[in-house]
């Protein structure tokens, strides 16, 4: 299948399919401790866990244009991956932006899925970030020390000296703010999909980490009262990035609201 987007399946691993879909600046190699502890609680079954990189991000190419670097695009992108599979339904776990991304996806092909858990998602009427931001994400594309440093902010208690921050994250995301993630910050600026969400008609847990001090915990509630089916939990000890804190502890999420 010609796509803009890479991804990657493991079959054998759910006894339902689930698509996972990672956030700004990072890329598939961020559901690896996921993985671990998922097979380690025996979790195996006919399914398939898939996991796909928007735009720019991880194997994906790059966007050719800025107009590519939108969300209803990305949606649209990976559903087209689900149909490509030919699997049946699929339930979706969507990180941060890849978590507004999975919302739009069961606005826009309810067909195709059963039910999502999204966990510090943007919300659904995106984000503004202050200009400094914007301003820091210009200079990490010349500077992989202050690209480490602003994604190590938005991991609680994270281990900069740890080989998979220095080998994975900060790899990924050095090389994703280079191609795409200054454009996800404009294109999330002034996005508002509340009429789409209104009508997802599945089940879906949105949530927040504790200590996230990257995303307003208001704009997840919000998300989970706009959302049909909706419903909020707040992830105790966790900050913004809790399948990378915690992956042992988000395996028993997934494991719980999916299975």
């Amino acid at each position: 299948m010609n796509s803009p987007v890479h991804f990657e399946l493991r079959d054998g691993l759910s006894p339902r399919n689930v698509l996972f879909i990672h956030g700004n600046l990072a890329s598939n190699r961020w559901w690896i401790p996921f993985e671990e502890e998922w097979k380690k609680a025996g979790n195996q079954g006919d399914g398939c866990l898939v996991y796909a990189e928007f735009r720019g991000c991880g194997q994906s190419p790059a966007p050719k244009s800025e107009a590519e670097v939108d969300m209803h695009l990305f949606a649209e992108d990976f559903i087209r991956v689900v149909r490509s599979l030919n699997r049946g339904r699929f339930s979706l776990v969507g990180h941060s932006t890849g978590g507004l991304i999975a919302a739009l996806m069961l606005a826009k092909a309810p067909e195709l899925f059963d039910r999502a858990l999204l966990l510090d998602p943007v919300g659904a009427q995106g984000v503004t970030f202050d200009p400094s931001m914007i301003q820091a994400f210009e200079k990490m594309k010349q500077d992989k020390a202050l690209t480490a440093a602003v994604i190590g902010s938005t991991i609680h208690q994270n281990d900069a000296n740890s080989g998979f921050f220095k080998d994975v994250i900060v790899e990924d995301a050095f090389s994703a703010v280079k191609s795409v993630g200054h454009l996800v910050l404009k294109a999330l600026d002034g996005l508002d999909v509340r009429k789409e969400l209104a009508k997802v008609p599945h089940p879906v847990l949105v949530l927040h980490g504790e200590h996230d001090q990257l995303l307003p915990v208001a704009d997840s509630k919000a998300m989970a009262e706009i959302l049909p089916k909706g419903r909020f939990e707040v992830f105790a000890g966790q900050g913004h990035c809790g399948n990378v804190e915690d992956p042992r502890a988000f395996a028993a999420k997934v494991q719980e609201f999916l299975l």
